[in-house]
């Protein structure tokens, strides 16, 4: 099995590509190449290599959503190519036009640009994946004086690993602008290439910030009403497991009124604190990464034991249970264990 096949996740129901196109802009030997043709989808490597850059940008929890704004040369170029006006390729090679200067003159560095159309549920999107090229080193085979000799030439570039996560992408909904996007490019001078050079649009929270400033305020408030903030944070995680394993997007106003339905005064003070960090009232959030990150739950005693247990044994005493002692100290019981194996 090859490396693309191990890591590839499984494909999104619903989700067909339609097209896709990548350009090159390498900046360090300013060599601008930009593609006149699309992708051949009809080759099964290039297809699936295409999906898998679709699937990972669509459950990525990083993801920060998007507003155009007025003057943005990337939701004109979108209206021309909604229109038919222009192809994938005269789209995206458009728009590439800034990035291409700053590759150019401002950061020496050297990225394929895909460009995929694709639709899930009949739904148009366009995606634009940066995909930064990695130095690699390979063999050659020579003959000296009729003897071959094996040896290693350096300098050569190759698209990043297929298991590496995607460090610049956006997604963008081509019906209402809607923006999915993220920018971990550590880029010069702390530009913003995603947001600023390539759409011209203003960001907002990333889904993975809101789900976090949930965890943090749950916490908060537990610790303000002298409840256990192990077992509040074990029943949010819970909870936001549960509302998105049933298709529900998560809102705050609706976990607070369920958290704390016995205690509704907590509940005012989770929703006080929620619209001070200004989250907003609601935010879809991808199944399988939100199943992965509120699988667990961790927690460190001041003594320095570290426990981690499944987060839904939280529900209940059955398995693990925290006793408050007269002192102010805190007893864990771990209930219905028949062996213990050691974590080398």
């Amino acid at each position: 099995m090859s490396e693309m096949d191990d890591v590839m996740e499984a494909e999104v129901r619903g989700t067909e590509i339609q097209s896709a196109v990548l350009h090159v802009l390498d900046g360090r030997h300013h060599n601008i190449l930009l593609s006149e043709k699309t992708l051949d989808l009809d080759n099964p490597g290039i297809e699936k290599y295409v999906k898998r850059y679709v699937n990972r940008c669509r459950g990525d929890m990083r993801a920060r959503p998007g507003t155009f704004r007025d003057n943005s040369v990337f939701a004109r170029e979108l209206e021309k190519y909604f229109r038919q006006e222009t192809s994938l390729p005269q789209f995206s090679a458009a728009v590439c036009g800034d990035l291409t200067s700053y590759f150019e003159n401002e950061e020496a560095r050297s990225f394929e640009v895909l460009f995929i159309d694709y639709r899930t549920d009949d739904v148009p999107y366009i995606a634009a994946v940066l995909l930064e090229e990695q130095e690699t080193m390979t063999y050659i085979t020579e003959a000296e004086n009729g003897l071959l000799c094996n040896t290693i030439s350096f300098g050569h570039t190759a698209l990043p690993a297929v298991s590496r996560q995607v460090a610049s992408f956006a997604v963008v909904n081509v019906l209402n602008r809607e923006i999915s996007f993220v920018d971990e490019g550590k880029w010069k001078d702390g530009n913003k290439v995603i947001t600023d050079i390539l759409l011209g649009a203003e960001a907002g929270v990333s889904r993975k910030e809101v789900v976090e400033s949930v965890k943090e305020i749950a916490c908060e408030v537990a610790e303000e009403f002298h409840e256990n903030p192990t077992i509040v944070l074990s029943r949010v995680k819970n909870y936001i497991a549960d509302t998105v394993s049933e298709g529900m997007p998560l809102r705050p106003e609706i976990l607070a009124a369920e958290m704390f339905e016995e205690k509704p005064e907590m509940g005012q003070v989770f929703m006080r604190k929620a619209e001070e960090k200004t989250l907003p009232k609601e935010v879809e959030l991808p199944k399988a990464s939100v199943r992965m990150s509120m699988k667990k739950q961790k927690i460190t005693t001041d003594t320095g034991i570290e426990i981690a247990f499944p987060a839904e044994y939280a529900r209940d005493n059955s398995y693990i249970e925290f006793v408050e002692k007269g002192d102010g100290s805190i007893t864990i019981e771990i209930k219905q264990v028949n062996k213990v194996t050691n974590r080398m």
